[in-house]
């Protein structure tokens, strides 16, 4: 008898398994980036980047914007006011040791210059003063620090009238000079308007600008070395 040979059907060695995970899983991650992308482009437009800070040896000059006002804080009037009570302040004089620290001359000349640095720290801390649009207080004497807040009845000026050539601003503007100082704006979230109209007015004249995005609610502070707006 004859034998019989049976046909092979070929079938394929290799398992596309694996192939069909990595497809799956880097159209995945396609998805994923792609996703990513497009978040980012529509939140660009609410995002509020604060621009690259150059050197500069000029004196910073500050103004806020807010509500699409400007105001000028004049830290310089409020820095001689502090200098003023400074130079009345007594002069607080610790006693010489001596060859004897026990004695009663030495202790009563100790307790006088105690109570003579406490007095000044008072007054210090209690340093009060007014700019054109501003109350100014000291909140520590040991660093300076000085809270601006706005005075209620004082308004600043709007965009039209900052425009105008007899305004405050450019009052303002005409008692500095471009070579030595520039302009620092403080601006308030709802005020970017007002700030970019008052910053092109600024370079008309040939001031160099910075500015700093502050919040709605939060009080100005200046520390003794907390003023660093830089020119942008």
């Amino acid at each position: 008898m004859r034998n019989r040979r049976r046909r092979k059907t070929s079938t394929p060695d290799q398992n596309l398994d694996s192939f069909l995970d990595i497809l799956t899983n880097t159209v995945g991650v396609l998805m994923f980036i792609s996703l990513f992308v497009t978040l980012i482009a529509v939140e660009a437009d609410s995002i509020v980047q604060t621009p690259l800070v150059s050197k500069t040896e000029k004196t910073p000059r500050f103004f806020e914007i807010r509500d699409n006002q400007i105001t000028y804080i004049d830290d310089e009037k409020v820095g001689k006011d502090i200098q003023d009570v400074i130079g009345n302040l007594p002069n607080c004089n610790r006693p010489d040791l001596g060859s004897d620290v026990n004695s009663g001359q030495y202790l009563t000349g100790l307790n006088n210059h105690n109570a003579c640095v406490n007095s000044r720290a008072s007054r210090l801390i209690n340093f009060r003063t007014t700019t054109d649009y501003y109350n100014v207080t000291m909140t520590n004497a040991s660093t300076f620090s000085l809270r601006y807040d706005p005075i209620k009845t004082k308004s600043g000026e709007t965009e039209e009238q900052f425009a105008l050539p007899e305004s405050q601003f450019n009052a303002t503007l005409a008692q500095l000079d471009p070579q030595k100082d520039y302009l620092a704006f403080i601006v308030r979230p709802n005020s970017f308007s007002g700030f970019r109209a008052a910053r092109e007015q600024a370079w008309a004249k040939g001031f160099d600008v910075g500015w700093e995005p502050h919040k709605l609610d939060l009080p100005i502070q200046f520390g003794s070395g907390g003023r660093a707006i830089g020119v942008q």
